[in-house]
């Protein structure tokens, strides 16, 4: 009978010791994680961070830089306005000048009516031929000296102002375009630092649940795990042997 009793009381002392080992085991381990959801929890509010001044920077350089494209494209259609307002004036001068070859067209043809009215009456037509031969000479001098290269200098001035204008709007389409990536991604880490907070609190909140719920208490049991030896825990049980642990330790 001593002999079953000291054997009860060694077996439920090793059950207590190897609870506590579990207990103290599952704590190592429950710490060991929140510190690892913690650490992770800072290097993601570090990185966010970092990735969020980045962001920042980025659009104050592209605001920056779209400011300056619109100072540009502002002094270019200023440019653009003054170059139209040239060139209406010079259309206009050669139109003016236009008028004045049609009016010397005209005083041609009333010098050469003269002339075929001198001609009937016995004037010379060599006198005839000269004329015109200056008149047509004197217009296409004019025509091509004056009209012709400010025509083709005015159509060049166009494509390049037109050139120009689309250079600007496909800039400041490009700069609209980064500036609107670089806040997405100041959203996109800014989502990640706050989902990466909520599982660290979410880890240190399970961690210190599970820490409070392996304290020992007078009215907590922890299920006991199988032992080798099933011939003495049997005959414990055929002699009305208890659950408690500590039940041997009365005897003694």
């Amino acid at each position: 009978m001593s002999e079953q009793k000291e054997s009860s009381v060694l077996f439920n002392l090793k059950e207590l010791m190897n609870l506590e080992e579990d207990r103290i085991k599952e704590a190592v381990d429950n710490k060991q994680a929140a510190e690892t959801a913690e650490r992770q929890r800072i290097e993601d509010e570090a990185r966010a961070k970092r990735e969020t001044e980045e962001a920042r920077i980025q659009a104050e350089e592209d605001s920056r830089l779209a400011d300056e494209n619109a100072v540009k494209a502002a002094a270019a259609a200023k440019v653009h306005a003054k170059e139209e307002r040239d060139l209406k004036i010079r259309l206009e001068s050669e139109a003016a000048v236009r008028a004045q070859e049609q009016e010397r067209l005209l005083q041609h043809e009333r010098e050469v009516t003269a002339l075929k009215t001198q001609q009937r009456k016995g004037v010379h037509p060599g006198v005839f031929v000269a004329l015109i031969v200056l008149v047509v000479g004197g217009l296409a001098g004019g025509w091509f000296g004056v009209v012709s290269p400010h025509l083709a200098r005015k159509e060049a001035e166009a494509a390049a102002a037109q050139q120009l204008a689309a250079q600007q709007a496909t800039e400041r389409q490009r700069m609209a375009e980064e500036a609107e990536a670089a806040r997405v991604r100041a959203d996109d880490a800014a989502q990640q630092a706050r989902a990466a907070e909520a599982a660290a609190a979410a880890a240190t909140a399970q961690a210190e649940a599970a820490t409070a719920a392996n304290q020992p208490s007078g009215t907590t049991r922890r299920p006991r795990r199988p032992r080798m030896g099933g011939s003495s825990m049997m005959g414990s049980s055929r002699m009305g042997f208890n659950d408690d642990p500590l039940a041997g330790l009365d005897g003694i």
